[in-house]
């Protein structure tokens, strides 16, 4: 990681301590994406699985269309020093800007 990219994860997104404070110079970078399914592709999925009788073979044949869809605009990236990415932390929130 070079410099400038460094620069991006001095903070940690947990405690907002500096990372290194801790003792360790190790962090973790982190990037999160969150997904919902697409019930109505699921559903025509499954039928034609049903119709044909082999999931394999539904596969294979049908359209092969995304099961599930992004939620957010773009991935979200999160730093987190050694001492709380140990901890229990709430990646949710994090990602999406509370804590």
């Amino acid at each position: 990681m070079k410099r400038a990219e460094l620069l991006q994860h001095t903070t940690c997104s947990a405690c907002r301590r500096k990372l290194g404070e801790s003792g360790l110079p190790l962090f973790w970078r982190l990037k999160v994406e969150r997904f919902g399914i697409d019930m109505r592709a699921v559903q025509r999925a499954d039928g034609l699985a049903a119709f044909i009788g082999s999931a394999e073979i539904a596969a294979a044949m049908g359209p092969d269309e995304d099961l599930a869809v992004p939620l957010l605009d773009k991935p979200v990236t999160i730093t987190l020093c050694e001492a709380c990415a140990m901890s229990p932390v709430d990646v949710a929130v994090l990602a999406l800007g509370g804590a």
